[in-house]
């Protein structure tokens, strides 16, 4: 078996091929894994293939990945042939995330690749659960040292405070977020501390799509095109979920002029607090990321024990060198790297 990045991640076997969260959909590969659908682990072109891809995911990945991409994939939660097995394990990242847990049938070695991870229970997710393998494809978004961040639940409770003492000062609040998974998060936490709510566009359109796949979330309304619209103008102070854009967006700068809008970021970015509240253009900010931190990046490794480590994303190589120093066999897998160290 060999490993390595080039259509994002590959595993070569003898006679077949995976791909990991592949950037461009490949008819010669056996078959695909599809961690989650943030774009990042998308295909790079929304062309349709000529061809309907076998993917393991779950199945609200596969809705939404039709939902972003505009074509379906044959969703299989697991899939197998005569050189290996893939499975999915819940990833705790965002709703619809998943690990893959790979058997290399040859070997007998367990592969884990975890796409994006979470181990710390939130909201509605269930932190992903370390497990021994021989071999760990570990992502580190947060592999810097400097990003160890506190709970998500003072984090959570704090920013409720914040938004409490802004409402009751008659003050709407605006809370940002990825459009996809930050956004269902701070609604499903947040969402009851008004009875007025609306979501951007696009938020708009995930809530609904997460409400079909049985996600329990307070409902919204599309924030008016006409911000003087009287159900905005009328309302009392209301909540608005918002995409996580910086301080130049003009919507945004339109209900601080007219409603002395607050504004409130969630990001592992906000450990940096002054800077990213600079960038964002926030009155308060709070270090929730749906990345594991430096430490608990540190903890999955622990609990995983593997022979093997390769770092991809994010401080790959960073993180590589603290486990190197650790004791651990770890590499960052690079773009187009091709080494001894990749066969197996």
């Amino acid at each position: 078996m060999k490993i390595f990045c080039k259509n994002r991640i590959n595993l070569k076997f003898r006679d077949s091929e995976l791909l990991l969260d592949p950037k461009i959909m490949d008819s010669s590969a056996s078959c695909i894994f599809v961690s989650h659908a943030h774009t990042d682990h998308l295909p790079r072109s929304k062309k349709k293939p000529n061809f309907t891809p076998t993917a393991v995911c779950s199945e609200a990945t596969a809705r939404l990945f039709f939902e972003r991409m505009g074509y379906e994939v044959q969703q299989n939660h697991s899939w197998s042939n005569d050189e290996f097995e893939i499975k999915t394990l819940p990833g705790g990242h965002t709703f619809d995330s998943t690990v893959a847990e790979i058997s290399n049938l040859e070997t007998g070695q367990n592969i884990i690749y975890t796409g994006d991870i979470n181990i710390e229970n939130r909201g509605y997710l269930k932190g992903f659960e370390p497990k021994k393998c021989d071999i760990l494809i570990l992502e580190a978004t947060w592999g810097d040292r400097d990003y160890r961040f506190p709970s998500f639940e003072k984090q959570i409770e704090k920013a409720k405070e914040f938004i409490l003492h802004e409402l009751e000062k008659g003050y709407p609040v605006a809370l940002l977020g990825y459009s996809l998974g930050k956004s269902q998060l701070l609604n499903y936490c947040l969402g009851n501390l008004s009875d007025t709510r609306f979501s951007s566009n696009s938020i708009w359109k995930m809530e609904q799509v997460h409400r079909e796949l049985g996600l329990n979330l307070f409902e919204t309304e599309k924030l008016p095109q006409n911000l003087e619209e009287e159900a905005i103008a009328n309302s009392s102070p209301w909540i608005l979920f918002y995409n996580h854009v910086g301080y130049k967006d003009p919507t945004l700068g339109k209900l601080k002029t007219k409603y002395n809008l607050k504004v409130v970021g969630f990001s592992g970015w906000a450990k940096d607090l002054e800077s990213y509240k600079y960038r964002m253009g926030a009155d308060a900010a709070f270090t929730i990321s749906d990345h594991s931190d430096y430490n608990s990046l540190l903890e999955i490794v622990k609990k995983s024990d593997p022979d093997k480590i390769f770092t991809v994303f994010g401080n790959a190589h960073e993180l590589a060198k603290d486990l190197q120093k650790d004791g651990f066999n770890a590499v960052p897998l690079k773009e187009g790297q091709s080494t001894l160290d990749n066969f197996f």
